[in-house]
């Protein structure tokens, strides 16, 4: 499970994957966004209808966006909700997801707040 005090990204780390060019890491952050919003509703849809592998499609997606943002607590929620439907056991998904959500949510409100360009 994430740690709670872990930052909800390393913006350090992220901009070292852009040879430190800050415009870059906003551009990713801006795709970041589109797709990890529209994979995260794709994920809760999932779940709901009880679709393991769909899971665990869209929590891989998931997760590996949000490594490349260096979102460690978003990224280590996704993996889980991802081993969930690997395995084709989603009892614990709603827990799972509600840590998901919450990780996510702090994250999404972090991004929104960076000078993202239009």
């Amino acid at each position: 499970m994430p740690d709670e005090q872990e930052p909800v990204l390393n913006k350090q780390a992220a901009l070292e994957l852009c040879d430190d060019d800050e415009e870059l890491f906003l551009e990713i952050v801006v795709a970041y966004l589109e797709d990890a919003i529209e994979h995260s509703r794709q994920l809760l849809f999932a779940l709901e209808a009880g679709d393991a592998h769909e899971v665990e499609e869209r929590a891989h997606a998931l997760k590996g966006a949000s490594a490349n943002i260096c979102a460690g607590p978003v990224r280590e929620a996704a993996l889980q909700l991802e081993r969930a439907g690997r395995n084709k056991d989603l009892s614990q998904a709603p827990q799972l997801y509600r840590v998901f959500d919450k990780e996510f949510q702090r994250l999404l409100e972090y991004l929104k707040s960076l000078p993202l360009p239009s």
